[in-house]
C-alpha cells in the first residue's frame, strides 16, 4: 500500500513510522483542544441560573440540523 505525496510528486510507502508522523499532522494540538475545558452547560434554566449566580454572561451556540453539518 503507498502514500500519495503531493509534495514529492510521487507515492511513499506507508510504515508504522511516517503513518504516526502523518497522524500529527492532522491531529487537533493541545492549543486547539482548549475549546474542550470550556464549562459547557447542556441545560439552559440551569445555565440562566448559574450564569446569574456568578454575574456573568451566557453564549449561546444554536443550530438547526445535524451537529456535523451534515444537513
Amino acid at each position: 500500500m503507498s502514500w500519495p505525496d503531493k509534495a514529492q510528486g510521487e507515492e511513499s510507502e506507508i510504515s508504522a513510522k511516517n503513518l504516526s508522523e502523518r497522524f500529527q499532522l492532522v491531529e487537533p494540538t493541545e492549543i486547539e483542544q482548549k475549546w474542550k475545558e470550556v464549562g459547557w452547560r447542556t441545560h439552559l434554566m440551569q445555565a440562566r441560573q448559574e450564569a446569574a449566580e456568578l454575574e456573568k454572561p451566557i453564549f449561546l451556540w444554536i443550530m438547526v440540523g445535524n451537529p456535523q453539518g451534515c444537513t
